[in-house]
């Protein structure tokens, strides 16, 4: 990325939901732009506001102007009309390059001084939806003569993301379809970002399908892999164990191939299957952080009820799960539950599950746990007070069964 390149965005406070979109895509593509929000750039108590943004604006090399009913409005909109103002007697000399941004329908809005110079230029039309932030990138980038790279980000559902993104970028730059290729992978991203799985799913297989047919000679292993993560947490697991066979056929004995495969049969209750899958990671010694194998071969053990070693209940209890998916720590702090009512220590099983309530971690298996600490120890209203609770809280929280839960209320009345 060019040095030479820096933005400033104007923008109202008022469309800040937009504009945090606008520099997290920037910030993305490794651009370099003033952040009013960094403590470093911020405007300092005691500054003259005017005079800081008339410097920042001497320095930019092009303007994002966000236009919106708000930044045209004279009194909210007051610093944002001062920067177009002072921007535009600037622009006399070619700088700073103008990219308008309309925040809503061209045709449904007036634009008027300081912004009516763009009511002839193209303007591009920002909404909340992914492909329309991934769009406007792209055209940045265009514009400046840099290669769009989707922000494949570090997510904890893809902790093979680095390798993700190094595929990617090794794509053959030259084909023409490049840039298709990787708006669909960028809009692919926000959709998971935002949790969307069945349209994140549509996305990468378009990706897989569109590779196919444009860059043959392309061999999309991480995408596979990525597909199928997506369909494993749709509850495709048939669909998960085929794409996991499509990447193996590439890189059979890919780390993350093989541990997607375990966690598929895990999650299907074929547990000495998925014990395999974990051991083969764990045995092989090119596999430099099995981390998340010994994890998931520790649990898959105690769903099998099979007692686990001195030194994988230290790795259990000692595990930092900070950095992980909320919903695999879930499973690490529920698998310390059952390792806890194995060796009956239920006072520590009862510690245990309020934390994991408090913190908002729990689902029926956490409420399961917690009832047997009560029932262990003789306490029969504690356990049927802790299901009734459950009940009223699975009317809104879907991480706990209704169904399940009834039944481990019908078990001892």
């Amino acid at each position: 990325m060019s040095d030479k390149l820096r933005f400033f965005v104007s923008f109202s406070s008022c469309d800040r939901k937009y504009t945090r979109e606008i520099m997290a895509a920037l910030k993305g593509q490794n651009f370099n732009y003033w952040d009013y929000s960094d403590i470093i750039e911020s405007i300092e108590l005691g500054d003259n506001i005017d005079d800081r943004l008339i410097r920042e604006i001497d320095n930019c090399t092009h303007m994002i102007v966000v236009i919106s009913r708000n930044s045209m409005d004279p009194k909210i909109g007051r610093f944002c009309r001062f920067e177009m103002e002072y921007a535009r007697k600037r622009n006399v000399a070619g700088t700073p390059h103008f990219i308008p941004v309309l925040l809503e329908p061209h045709k449904q809005i007036k634009l008027e001084t300081p912004y009516d110079v763009f009511n002839t230029a193209l303007c591009h039309e920002l909404n909340e939806k992914p492909e329309s932030i991934v769009k406007f990138t792209v055209k940045v980038c265009q514009l400046t003569g840099n290669t769009y790279f989707p922000p494949i980000e570090a997510h904890p559902n893809l902790p093979f993301w680095k390798l993700f993104r190094k595929e990617v970028e090794e794509m053959a730059h030259s084909n023409k379809e490049h840039i298709d290729l990787m708006m669909i992978l960028g809009e692919f991203n926000e959709y998971y970002k935002r949790a969307e799985m069945p349209v994140a799913l549509k996305r990468i297989n378009y990706f897989i399908q569109s590779c196919d047919y444009k860059v043959p000679s392309y061999q999309p292993l991480y995408p596979w892999i990525v597909k199928a993560v997506c369909e494993t947490e749709l509850g495709m697991y048939d669909e998960a164990l085929q794409s996991y066979e499509e990447a193996k056929k590439i890189a059979p004995e890919n780390q993350d191939v093989i541990g997607g495969i375990g966690t598929v049969k895990f999650k299907t209750w074929q547990y000495q299957d998925a014990e395999a899958q974990f051991e083969r990671i764990i045995g092989d010694p090119q596999h430099e952080d099995d981390t998340n194998a010994r994890i998931n071969l520790i649990i898959t053990k105690l769903g099998e009820e099979k007692e686990i070693s001195g030194q994988e209940a230290r790795f259990l209890l000692d595990l930092d799960i900070s950095g992980y998916a909320r919903d695999l720590q879930t499973n690490i702090l529920n698998a310390r539950g059952v390792y806890f009512k194995s060796t009956g220590e239920f006072s520590s099983l009862e510690f245990l599950c309020r934390g994991i309530i408090k913190d908002d971690l729990h689902d029926t298996v956490t409420i399961r746990l917690l009832q047997l600490s009560y029932l262990a120890r003789g306490m029969r209203l504690k356990a049927e007070e802790v299901i009734q609770n459950a009940l009223k809280e699975a009317e809104h929280n879907p991480r706990l069964d209704k169904g399940v839960l009834r039944l481990y209320s019908d078990k001892f009345n």
